[in-house]
């Protein structure tokens, strides 16, 4: 998807701003609290429909407004017909998704329209938080490549609550019997969510592998996917094994809500091996390739949103991951404090937009 012309009202502290973007490289600019971090926010809502900052959505809205109002235009991979995207979010809680004029539309089938990747000076913390970090990044991919999977894995997600209101409320007059119907369930639905997984991270490894070389060429690394369960057993035999700790804490402690991204680093954990700075460049090559893989899977290119980028890297990784971006195929949008010899980065000169104090404006160099 690319978009061509992106609205708001009452977004932060911008009480308006519209502008057009160019199809590869935007660079968003201005003083650190003039509002370009919310753009690239405003954006990132219609690939997640949340923010990537904390706070939740109260904060979204301009103090003066009871609700704000995001609209996007843009033209698909596939051809030039113009689509037609509306967002708005009122304080109350309530929101409301358009696509195209039609209803209100459900948030996944928004998302679908837009993989967005984002890089962010906390984007690092993917690989040095817990687990649901990296399951979210592996499920992003599976979601964008392969179209049965959020079926699939909003089955299993009903079918793991209630099978956990099961065990909490009956634990100690638990019934198997009871209990089979929910078992078979997980296990049906939890075998099609591993093996898309699996399949998902042996095409992406070879993408992930080329990026890395670029970046961290010394270092040989490589990704696999931890199941949720002891691996020498079947999802079954695993959740038989558990019905004891599973009685015990009440949930069910088996299974792919558990699984994890393994990331290594010449054999050994990457969080241990690697510097900080060198887990920016391995989290940068990771959703690099995902965009890669993404785009030669299926003909979708991603929004890659980056914000604050010379704070993510040094200046010789920052010219190799300018040239990636660029080469991309990606419509991209970067924020920085100063242009001061970033543009220096790109083959063809970005598109640039100035911000302050909540007012956008293409900027022109004289």
């Amino acid at each position: 998807m690319r978009v061509v012309r992106f609205m708001g009202e009452d977004f932060r502290n911008f009480k308006r701003f519209e502008f057009s973007p160019h199809n590869n490289v935007n660079i968003i600019f201005g003083d650190n609290g003039s509002g370009k971090t919310s753009l690239l926010e405003a954006l990132y809502l219609f690939g997640f429909g949340r923010s990537f900052r904390p706070g939740g959505f109260r904060p979204l809205i301009n103090s003066q407004a009871d609700k704000f109002t995001l609209f996007i235009e843009a033209k698909s991979d596939f051809g030039d017909a113009l689509n037609k995207f509306g967002m708005a979010r009122y304080q109350g809680g309530d929101n409301q998704i358009r696509i195209n004029g039609g209803g209100n539309t459900k948030l996944s089938e928004l998302a679908s329209y837009f993989p967005v990747q984002l890089f962010t000076p906390e984007s690092v913390d993917v690989v040095y938080g817990g687990p649901s970090g990296r399951r979210q990044l592996i499920d992003w991919g599976v979601f964008h490549v392969e179209h049965s999977f959020f079926e699939v894995w909003s089955n299993y997600n009903k079918v793991l609550q209630h099978r956990n209101k099961l065990l909490k409320r009956n634990r100690s007059n638990y019934s198997l019997s009871q209990d089979k119907f929910w078992l078979d369930q997980l296990k049906k639905y939890g075998e099609k969510i591993t093996l898309l997984r699996k399949q998902y991270l042996s095409n992406l490894r070879k993408y992930f592998l080329d990026t890395t070389k670029l970046f961290l060429p010394n270092v040989t690394l490589d990704v696999s996917l931890k199941l949720g369960w002891d691996q020498n057993k079947t999802f079954e035999e695993a959740l038989t094994s558990a019905l004891d700790s599973d009685l015990k804490y009440g949930h069910t402690t088996v299974g792919p809500h558990k699984a994890d991204l393994t990331i290594t680093a010449d054999g050994v954990s990457a969080r241990e091996y690697l510097s900080r700075g060198q887990m920016k460049v391995l989290v940068a090559s990771l959703k690099l390739s995902q965009a890669q893989l993404l785009r030669e899977t299926t003909g979708k290119s991603c929004i890659i949103i980056v914000d604050d980028l010379t704070s993510e890297l040094d200046r010789e990784n920052q010219k190799k991951f300018c040239t990636v971006l660029e080469n991309s195929g990606s419509q991209v949008f970067l924020s920085t404090v100063s242009i001061n010899n970033l543009t220096e980065n790109f083959k063809e000169r970005p598109e640039m937009f100035h911000v302050e104090q909540g007012i956008l404006k293409r900027h022109i160099e004289k």
